[in-house]
């Protein structure tokens, strides 16, 4: 990545500092008012990142916060903050820490969604070998398990998304409860899907398409190889609306189980439905395009709000039912050899969803986490909505690959 090399030197000597005298799998008390919190120059390397995104167990993540701190975030909460953060008996300083959300946006009387970057106040520094980690409440998820189980749909077919884990967060000692986490789109993501391009990565706008002008894209993170005219030429190519320049715009199969996995997996909010929640990287060896997935708490079953009682099927939005409004999404439908991939790639995705046993997963993933839901004193819907809702999600998964097949053969 751009400044990589620097980065890991920077690594051994800027770390984010832990204290080795934090108490294990608990947040500190709270720091005096308005004192800064304390710093230690104590270097320590950790680089596997691979303990935040297990499929087992719940983790314990405590945040702190000064009063000044805090002031601080009510004022600008999009703005990063000097934190820290208390893991596996080690607490971390300095962290950057602001809230996160537009309509799952809360304050700290609520359950707020978190953003931490361990980098934001002391360059090249790590925790586990990464820079970010986001914290979503689940706010709009009444079974806590959508994120997990789209990224993870996504990775199992082989296209990139976010990994998941699980904590019970607390800020300041006092319990949040129950948070999915999500790995941040920075320059891991880049390294653990394309180690060796060294691109460029940007995040979605909603004005923005591949028809449009794509300098709107805002960019996220930049590789080595980073080509910065590379979006802006994939793009005219696109923006043509011929198959064979879409084609050298984007890596194709890719794209087009992207389209199929929005449809399986019911992600309406995404960016062929709601030109919404995704990322775009541009791979300077392949001179080609791939999007990834964001945002995916309303994906499966999903009811709005989320303790509406309504029939487990087919959910509030079904992308089964409706056509895609995003530039490339409608073109594909129009174009039979694009159609035909899509439809293809939903098939196959049905028939993982049996042979990857999800049904299976999303019981697992019940028993990990009933006891962490039945002691959240935040998140607002209740143990008997989260057990309503895993009962939704296992009986939608049952039904899909039915749903998928019937719609395929009908289209």
């Amino acid at each position: 990545m751009q400044g990589a090399f620097m980065a890991a030197l920077l690594l051994l000597a800027a770390c984010v500092a832990p204290q080795a005298n934090a108490p294990a799998d608990s947040a500190a008390s709270e720091p005096a008012a308005s004192e800064p919190l304390p710093h230690t120059d104590t270097p320590k390397v950790i680089d596997d990142e691979r303990v935040f995104f297990a499929d087992t167990g719940v983790l314990t993540v405590g945040i702190e916060l000064s009063e000044a701190a805090i002031d601080e975030l009510a004022g600008l909460p999009s703005e990063y903050v000097s934190g820290a953060m208390v893991f596996r008996g080690e607490r971390y300083e300095p962290v950057g820490v602001r809230l996160k959300g537009s309509s799952t946006y809360q304050w700290l009387d609520g359950k707020p969604a978190w953003k931490l970057k361990f980098d934001e106040f002391e360059p090249g520094a790590r925790v586990f070998g990464l820079e970010r980690l986001t914290l979503d409440s689940n706010y709009w998820d009444g079974a806590m398990m959508a994120e997990t189980l789209a990224y993870r749909t996504w990775r199992l077919a082989g296209n990139p998304a976010p990994r998941t884990g699980y904590a019970n967060v607390t800020l300041n000692g006092e319990p949040y409860g129950l948070y999915t986490i999500v790995e941040a789109m920075d320059d891991t993501f880049i390294d653990a899907n394309w180690p060796e391009s060294e691109g460029g990565l940007y995040e979605m706008c909603r004005s923005c398409d591949f028809n449009l002008d794509c300098a709107q894209y805002p960019i996220q993170e930049t590789g080595d190889n980073f080509d910065e005219f590379g979006l802006a030429r994939a793009c005219a190519s696109a923006a043509t609306g011929n198959e064979a320049d879409i084609r050298d715009a984007f890596d194709w199969d890719r794209l087009t189980r992207y389209m199929a996995l929005e449809r399986v997996v019911n992600h309406a909010d995404s960016y062929s439905y709601n030109r919404n929640n995704y990322y775009v990287y541009y791979d300077p060896l392949t001179e080609r395009l791939t999007l990834s997935p964001w945002g995916a708490d309303s994906t499966f079953s999903y009811t709005y709000p989320p303790d509406e009682v309504r029939p487990c099927e087919p959910g509030y939005f079904d992308n089964l039912a409706s056509d895609p409004g995003a530039y490339l999404a409608s073109w594909c439908m129009n174009n039979a050899a694009c159609w035909a991939d899509v439809k293809t790639h939903m098939l196959e995705l049905s028939e993982q969803m049996v042979a990857d046993d999800l049904q299976g997963f999303i019981l697992d993933t019940h028993d990990r986490l009933a006891d962490s839901v039945a002691a959240d004193p935040r998140w607002p819907w209740g143990v008997d909505t989260w057990e309503s809702k895993v009962d939704c999600f296992h009986q939608w998964v049952v039904n899909r690959p039915a749903q998928v097949e019937a719609f395929v053969g009908g289209r």
